[in-house]
């Protein structure tokens, strides 16, 4: 089994955070984005992965090289025309394999051993299975592809509809068979140009193919919004698997989890966890929680912040914050535009 991400998009909803960043490195409490679905592949003994990159190529490149141990190959997609496109541009890394389609965007709790089970037994009892998606019910589908589902089989699936014949949204975490790669030729491009992956995962069953549809249980966040991007780390946070602190602390109050690295240090602050503090950073006089992720190389001083992301190398003195993302002089509010 190898696996797949596909994090080749200009994440142009999050400009300007993205102007001079690439989206799949965002951090997201002090971690790239990308390391999510990174991980969740590592941690199931996947380790030969192809990241699908556009022209982010090489910052990806240096970005997650410090960050994992897995045999990455990257594949390029030269330019923007879907996510089937995307899939079939990795086709030469994943060859005649099997492998796990992730999205770099897309951040949920479930790990996939009891999913990689389940699709162990379903091609021991279906030999003409090519694909497992996952699905999560949501009150709006019409953001999403959609799957039509009988007995736990896709009979239909739709591309952002505007009438909905279901309510379950595809998230983006397929097992795939190689056949995937034959289906994709045979589709065409959709209404707003784009080979959609939905369509070529439908095609699998025009083919005499069956697709399974599977729940995903706990959270999930597709993550192309500020607002996502700052309500996730609430989540993330309480998942974390917090390490030893080894930071300096100083006449400081702490209640819960404080997660700060070597060389990091706070003085004189009331901490209210989980809070995580990354190293390089210098923090005085501040209340700090819950649900704060400070990067390296960070100033802080008579702040007070709650679910708050602040960005590598920013400095901030007398600021009150709930809520929004700090990056330098910009700051991003959640469903608010971005303010200078």
């Amino acid at each position: 089994m190898k696996g797949m991400i596909l994090a080749a998009g200009r994440g142009t909803r999050l400009r300007p955070l993205t102007n001079n960043r690439s989206k799949p490195l965002l951090p997201v409490a002090n971690q790239p984005l990308i390391s999510y679905p990174l991980r969740r592949l590592t941690d199931e003994g996947i380790d030969e992965i192809v990241i699908v990159a556009g022209e982010n190529e090489s910052e990806l490149r240096q970005g997650l090289a410090p960050i994992t141990d897995a045999q990455l190959s990257y594949a390029r997609q030269p330019e923007p025309l879907g996510l089937a496109h995307a899939v079939d541009c990795g086709r030469t890394g994943i060859g005649a394999d099997e492998f796990v389609l992730l999205f770099c965007d897309n951040i949920f709790s479930a790990p996939l051993a009891d999913s990689l089970r389940t699709w162990e037994q379903l091609c021991r009892d279906y030999r003409d299975i090519a694909a497992m998606i996952h699905v999560v019910a949501v009150d709006d589908p019409r953001a999403f592809g959609v799957a039509v589902v009988e007995d736990g089989w896709v009979v239909d699936m739709e591309e952002k509809p505007e009438n909905p014949r279901s309510n379950l949204a595809i998230v983006g975490i397929d097992i795939l068979k190689p056949q995937i790669f034959e289906a994709i030729p045979r589709i065409t491009p959709s209404a707003r140009g784009e080979l959609e992956i939905t369509d070529a995962l439908f095609e699998l069953t025009r083919m005499g193919y069956r697709v399974r549809a599977q729940q995903l249980p706990g959270f999930w966040y597709d993550t192309g919004t500020f607002a996502d991007l700052i309500d996730v780390l609430k989540p993330v946070m309480d998942a974390n698997p917090w390490r030893i602190s080894a930071g300096e602390i100083t006449d400081c109050v702490v209640a819960g989890v404080l997660d700060h690295e070597a060389g990091a240090s706070i003085a004189d602050c009331e901490i209210i966890g989980p809070v995580a503090v990354a190293r390089g950073a210098r923090i005085s006089s501040c209340k700090l929680g819950p649900y704060v992720a400070i990067g390296e190389d960070t100033e802080l001083h008579d702040c007070e912040l709650s679910q708050v992301q602040v960005y590598s190398r920013t400095t901030l003195t007398g600021v009150k914050l709930s809520e929004a993302i700090v990056s330098g002089a910009l700051t991003v509010r959640r469903d608010t535009q971005p303010v200078q």
